[in-house]
């Protein structure tokens, strides 16, 4: 009886994704940081147009509007399709890190947690998306193993992006200058770093070697920071922790890595089409600049800010794109970067509710069923 107890409190635990001992402290804080959040992401916003209509005079909100309402319903109804399809690669993504998980629960496992962290800055998707893994049944080992390896696939692309994206820039011709030339130099030198990283990790004996190299000045500075490291050498520790992440995703990487291309390629394509329904032509945006543009953002926007990287993200789109169409064609950028902007982070939010909400009722239609099982 006791366990039956433990699991179903569990269950619905799970099932609201909240923790079972939330007090009312503890609830006005949460309400205080969430707050705090919204004004953040409010005045991130506002200071983000308003650099924009410093920068760019011709920027009119008139012209931006009527770029908008003139999309044809053809136009939308593909655009609509082209998130759809993006969502499903997502969904795809997802399942990919477990064993036999239908792509359709993947989406429900993208969305909802999407939708919270689109709300809330940070890693504040993963407890849900654990909490999802385990109400289908997903062992625990097997749900941290998942939603670690989504955030290192995820993080990780976004990382590698801007290095495709300097390759874009020579290939496109794109001109770029000032402010956006540093972005851009800053953009590939973290790629390279992600890249040296990647390079020191694809080897047992280059992670050893690094490893210890970094042991001596990594500890220098923890000490005179108060933190601590593990015991053993950082050399050992990171030997043991690729062993457990190569073992944990063996059979999965091809799955995964060609699902993030998918996922990667289909947002890609969503801002193509927006920029393309708004009205910029190719001659004067062509798509390797704009995919340009799009990895750029993606290493800015890698570790976010603000919530969905509000008003980073649209500062860097714009600025980057309008100096890529040689400051022409403003308005109609700003048009599409806005609708781009509305279905990969405001649509979310009210879709991704939708889905935690149908999670919750399949958890709780399973647990009558269960009742109902164990009653006869």
């Amino acid at each position: 009886m006791g366990g039956d107890h433990e699991d179903k409190s569990s269950a619905t635990v799970a099932a609201e994704g909240l923790p079972a001992d939330l007090t009312p402290n503890s609830r006005r804080n949460t309400i205080r940081r969430i707050a705090f959040r919204v004004a953040l992401v409010v005045a991130v916003l506002g200071f983000s147009t308003w650099v924009l209509f410093n920068v760019f005079d011709d920027l009119n909100w008139n012209e931006v509007r009527r770029s908008i309402a003139e999309l044809s319903d053809a136009e939308a109804l593909s655009l609509i399709f082209g998130w759809m399809v993006w969502v499903v690669t997502q969904g795809a993504l997802t399942a990919s890190l477990v064993d036999k998980l239908a792509v359709r629960r993947g989406v429900l496992a993208s969305l909802g947690p999407t939708a919270i962290s689109s709300l809330i800055p940070g890693p504040s998707d993963l407890p849900i998306r654990f909490r999802m893994y385990q109400s289908w049944g997903v062992s625990s080992s097997e749900a941290t193993t998942a939603v670690v390896g989504s955030g290192v696939f995820s993080i990780g692309a976004n990382l590698i992006l801007p290095s495709i994206a300097g390759v874009l820039i020579v290939l496109a011709d794109v001109p770029l200058s000032g402010f956006f030339s540093v972005i851009v130099t800053a953009s590939v030198a973290l790629a390279i770093i992600v890249a040296a990283a990647g390079f020191t990790l694809g080897s047992q004996q280059r992670t050893l070697t690094v490893g210890r190299w970094l042991d001596r000045p990594t500890r220098a500075v923890t000490n005179k920071l108060r933190k601590t490291l593990p015991d053993d050498n950082l050399g050992v520790f990171f030997v043991k922790k690729r062993a457990e992440a190569v073992d944990q995703l063996s059979g999965k990487w091809l799955k995964c890595s060609l699902a993030t291309i998918a996922t990667t390629a289909a947002k890609c394509s969503l801002l193509v089409l927006t920029l393309r329904f708004v009205g910029i032509p190719e001659d004067n945006l062509g798509w390797l600049a704009v995919a340009a543009a799009y990895g750029l953002v993606a290493g800015m926007t890698a570790i976010p800010i603000t919530p969905g990287s509000a008003g980073v993200a649209e500062l860097g789109f714009v600025g980057l794109l309008t100096a890529a169409a040689d400051g022409d064609w403003v308005n109609q950028i700003t048009a599409g970067v806005l609708l781009y902007r509305l279905m990969t982070w405001l649509l979310l939010i009210p879709v991704g509710m939708g889905a935690l909400g149908v999670w919750r009722y399949g958890v709780r239609a399973a647990e009558r069923r269960s009742a109902e099982i164990n009653a006869v």
